[in-house]
């Protein structure tokens, strides 16, 4: 079955005393959860963290959620974690979706006040055509031939 993955990938962000652990998505596959995970590989083999700026040795283990990348600096150890996660719910696509129904909904109310403004004005055709032809044959001027 195919699905939607996000592409995760967790670390250390900031400065001294501003430093958070933060989550941001790389990207988004769709496949299998194996699919995600091969490509997901291919960017944590590629990745550079923001912490340590200049690391002495970095190893990239394979773990049961994806992968963990662990980076030597002068001081400290940094990790960045890896992993897949299904994508259950997306505003986005949900807020486009939506556009997209009010933009449909739209549409067919738009098509329906032209159809009936087209069947008013055959009405108002019909009876015009009526009243001119009890008025004498539609001639404008009321008398026959002369």
């Amino acid at each position: 079955m195919s699905t939607w993955w996000g592409l995760i990938v967790e670390e250390t962000d900031g400065m001294g005393e501003r430093k958070a652990y933060a989550a941001n998505v790389l990207d988004h596959v769709e496949g299998t959860r194996e699919e995600a995970l091969v490509e997901l590989e291919k960017r944590a083999r590629g990745y550079v963290p923001q912490h340590p700026m200049n690391p002495s040795a970095t190893r990239l283990y394979r773990t049961d959620e994806g992968f963990l990348l662990v980076s030597e600096g002068s001081m400290r150890n940094y990790g960045c974690r890896f992993s897949v996660g299904e994508l259950l719910y997306d505003s986005v696509q949900a807020e486009k979706a939506a556009a997209a129904q009010r933009a449909a909904e739209a549409e067919e109310r738009q098509a329906l006040r032209r159809a009936e403004a087209e069947e008013r004005a055959a009405r108002k055709a019909a009876e015009k055509a009526a009243k001119r032809a009890q008025r004498g044959g539609g001639k404008w001027w009321g008398g026959g031939a002369g």
